[in-house]
């Protein structure tokens, strides 16, 4: 009896012992973990946004799309999309050159596309598609990569992180390089080209100070003497460290954190609403938060190191990698360890795209499960 299409794209559940719910979500701690944080974030992002219900509603829908995209996803087989990974790539590269010869109307950067209904950033899906689709690429044939295999995917990162420098947005930018770097880490890098491309940052960073815009110079600056302007390019770091200090072991209660409720802190419902969760619940809501996101990761890794082949540990674990590198940046970014960049913090801030894109990745995962 020949066997349909559907056959080869879907997970079965095994006969015995068979549980709906876990069926539909394959992983009840992780699922129930990503609903517990995008859940918090609903009503952190009410407080942060001066409790505007209009920016609640419309975060919603996006993140009721993108569990429903996410359980779609999760019963893919990885072979069944392998392919169309690796070719993914030529799109992403495409959206970010078009974003840069049509740029959207309206906006001060060229970093979206406005469908007037809909709009979304390139830069956004490219963090997703770009370590997906190299580690396709590197994963295609079962022989171990050769150099022109490392040589090509690091052209094809570097290649992304610039059209994303280019609009101008060097913090994406430098991320978007580091979630392709991540995977052909993984996947097994020479060091002896591991420390040809330090050797080459090195010669090369001078180069790449005088090419930055002053504003760019300027962040970088204010993180070594944040104190030099703080009425200027200090005002962000200053106002968040703030907030989190004033916060304490408890917080101020939520709705009562008078930095974001004032409007003291630029884009608290967005880059910086790590400092409103700090003021309002104090140290222990951030602990609290992070132990969530420790599950999340936990068992993004138990997932990927049970999977079967190659590509789909390595895909799970580039993916947990990154999720892991947005988190930080954020949270240093937010304290003033590192400069400012625009990284939203993962699940929780707000921004249609970033949360869709999140979740799209955790239907990757989850696909990569067996039950």
């Amino acid at each position: 009896m020949s066997r349909s299409p559907l056959d080869y794209s879907i997970n079965k559940p095994l006969s015995s012992g068979f549980n709906p719910l876990v069926f539909i979500v394959k992983d009840l701690i992780l699922f129930f973990s990503l609903v517990g944080v995008l859940s918090f974030g609903l009503f952190m992002l009410y407080s942060a946004s001066g409790q505007s219900m209009s920016m609640v509603y419309r975060q919603m829908i996006y993140i009721c799309g993108g569990l429903i995209l996410m359980v779609f996803v999760s019963h893919l087989r990885p072979n069944s999309y392998k392919n169309l990974l690796m070719h993914s790539y030529w799109l992403g590269l495409f959206l970010l050159m078009y974003v840069l010869i049509v740029p959207a109307k309206g906006y001060e950067t060229s970093r979206w596309i406005d469908f007037g209904f809909f709009s979304f950033q390139p830069s956004e899906i490219i963090r997703l598609i770009l370590p997906l689709s190299l580690v396709a690429y590197l994963c295609r044939k079962e022989i171990k990569p050769q150099l022109s295999d490392w040589l090509v995917t690091s052209g094809a990162s570097l290649t992304c992180a610039i059209f994303v420098y280019k609009q101008p947005d060097l913090g994406t930018a430098i991320i978007v390089l580091t979630s392709g770097l991540i995977p052909i880490y993984l996947a097994g890098l020479p060091f002896k080209i591991i420390a040809s491309y330090l050797g080459l940052l090195i010669v090369s960073a001078p180069f790449i100070w005088s090419g930055l815009r002053p504003y760019q110079q300027e962040r970088v600056l204010t993180l070594l003497d944040p104190d030099a302007d703080p009425l200027g390019t200090g005002w962000n770091i200053a106002q968040s460290q703030t907030a989190i200090g004033s916060g304490g072991l408890y917080g101020k209660g939520y709705l009562e954190g008078t930095q974001s409720q004032l409007d003291f802190i630029p884009e608290s419902h967005s880059d910086f609403i790590f400092s409103v969760i700090g003021e309002e619940f104090g140290l222990i809501g951030i602990s609290l938060l992070f132990l969530i996101y420790g599950i999340i990761i936990w068992r993004i890794f138990k997932i990927g190191y049970s999977a079967e082949s190659r590509f789909e540990r390595l895909a799970c674990c580039s993916l947990g990698f990154i999720f892991l590198l947005f988190i930080l940046i954020n949270v240093l970014m937010v304290i003033g360890i590192i400069p400012v960049v625009g990284v939203p913090l993962p699940l929780i801030s707000q921004g249609g795209t970033s949360i869709v894109v999140h979740l799209l990745a955790f239907g990757v995962i989850l696909s990569t499960k067996k039950i």
